[in-house]
């Protein structure tokens, strides 16, 4: 025997029936469904904002790399210039390490320039899964262009 019967519900074709037990398995689908679709609409978005963070993060490294080997390395005008960079990337400059291998170069040397940052994940359902923080790192490498006078 199914269980009590529910209301007749009309349909398309006519009159369909549900016993209440099937009712409630009906919620119990939606729940898990829609729980499922929440969890992924979050990580979608917490995807984008890491590849947005990364990307900011490979420009600067690349942008900053370009002054370097204008300047002959991580000198001078071009320490002021690096610390606008990373400030214009919007991420929080606090949490950006940077490292420029050598500090000075002359005409031809490979300049080095390393950033990593601990992104903070902002979502609390994304964080769960991922942990509180996401390392990125970029890189970029360049000859210097310098010519000492």
């Amino acid at each position: 025997m199914s269980g009590p019967k529910a209301p007749e519900i009309p349909g398309l074709n006519g009159t369909t029936s549900r016993t209440l037990d099937q009712s409630g398995q009906v919620i119990a689908e939606f729940v898990l469904v829609l729980f499922t679709l929440v969890l992924v609409l979050f990580a979608i978005l917490e995807l984008g904002l890491v590849l947005n963070a990364k990307l900011a993060l490979a420009s600067a490294a690349r942008e900053i790399a370009r002054i370097c080997a204008v300047e002959g390395g991580y000198t001078g005008k071009a320490v002021e210039r690096a610390e606008a960079v990373i400030i214009s990337t919007g991420l929080e400059p606090d949490l950006i390490q940077l490292s420029v291998v050598p500090k000075q170069a002359i005409y031809g040397t490979d300049i080095n320039v390393s950033l990593s940052y601990d992104y903070r994940v902002k979502s609390p359902v994304v964080s769960v899964i991922t942990g509180a923080e996401v390392s990125l790192k970029a890189k970029a490498v360049t000859r210097s262009e310098f010519v000492p006078r």
